[in-house]
């Protein structure tokens, strides 16, 4: 690293946030193939007032390389490179915490945004709320549009209070995509450090929202979303509501073991939670809990009719 980045670098570690200066959050790793054509696409946002922060988790590739040219040629990037590899998850909470705006949005190295990501996501951020999310588009390696069936992140029914989109995240499956979200700096004060057993930022993200301020899912895309055989999430497709129920009462196990989320969520939004919230949460954590025998999933099955549409709106 050149001693000019590296003087730039810390010089924006001590910066009090910029309250019109919107951040993007990146973690890289390895992600030579694509991470030029995502930076490209993000500082031709039609929003102009940008910093760009990357952290590097000890890439073997070139990825660094770009990294340093890109900030060399472009203020608004600033790269930091952790010491030793420590995942996805750390990495990101530490390109999260050397940003300097009010607003920050959340990126994966792959993709490319729309150029008008940021602002559309800016249009539709109301007081109080956490968390825009819009929705991406699915595509191959070069960008074209896969089949409807990919579409995981489609709501049939969006939910119409924070307290349905948390019924469908903790009974059912995370819609809301990290790589959509625009975020206020102040809710990180709340959700970072991430959760050790949370297996991904976004879902922990969605769910903690939910109890502090609310989120908005945006039904527009937003952002072409490579879906790669190294994908984290490359494995999912979109499933129906009646499959989803079904699972529910058959298997003890779903996708994710959200009793975790519960605990966390308590201890981080307390005393914030009201009493609804509250008695919410005592509610799925019952049903929860009730997974690990058969007839505890057919006592859940009045409850899941009750709120079938929120819970399986994906």
């Amino acid at each position: 690293m050149s001693k000019k980045i590296i003087i730039f670098a810390i010089k924006n570690l001590y910066q009090m946030p910029d309250y019109e200066k919107v951040s993007v959050a990146m973690a890289t790793y390895n992600g030579e193939r694509y991470l030029a054509e995502q930076l490209d696409s993000i500082l031709c946002q039609t929003i102009r007032n940008i910093e760009v922060v990357v952290c590097d988790d000890c890439s073997t590739d070139s990825t660094w390389d770009i990294l340093l040219d890109y900030a060399a040629r472009d203020s608004r990037v600033i790269a930091f490179r952790n010491e030793h590899n420590i995942g996805s998850k750390k990495t990101f909470e530490q390109a999260v915490s050397h940003c300097n705006g009010e607003l920050i949005c959340l990126s994966d190295q792959d993709d490319v945004w729309f150029p008008d990501h940021i602002e559309m996501l800016m249009e539709h951020l109301t007081d109080g709320v956490q968390i825009v999310c819009g929705r991406p588009l699915f595509v191959d390696e070069k960008l074209n549009t896969l089949p409807k069936e990919y579409d995981y992140f489609r709501m049939r029914h969006v939910p119409q209070s924070d307290m349905d989109a948390a019924r469908h995240i903790l009974l059912c499956m995370n819609t809301y995509q990290g790589a959509s979200m625009l975020v206020r700096r102040s809710f990180f004060k709340y959700a970072n450090p991430i959760p050790e057993q949370v297996l991904y930022h976004d879902a922990w993200y969605a769910a903690l929202a939910c109890f502090t301020g609310g989120i908005t899912y945006v039904d527009k895309h937003d952002l072409y979303y490579r879906r790669l055989s190294t994908s984290l999430t490359g494995g999912f497709m979109a499933r129906s509501p009646l499959r989803d129920f079904i699972c529910h009462i058959v298997y003890s196990r779903m996708l994710f073991d959200r009793l975790h989320f519960v605990t966390a969520i308590r201890e981080r939004a307390n005393p914030m939670l009201t009493d609804e919230q509250k008695a919410m949460l005592a509610q799925i954590e019952k049903m929860l809990r009730r997974r690990n025998t058969l007839w505890g999933r057919i006592r859940n099955i009045p409850y899941m009719i009750r709120h079938f549409r929120s819970i399986y709106c994906c």
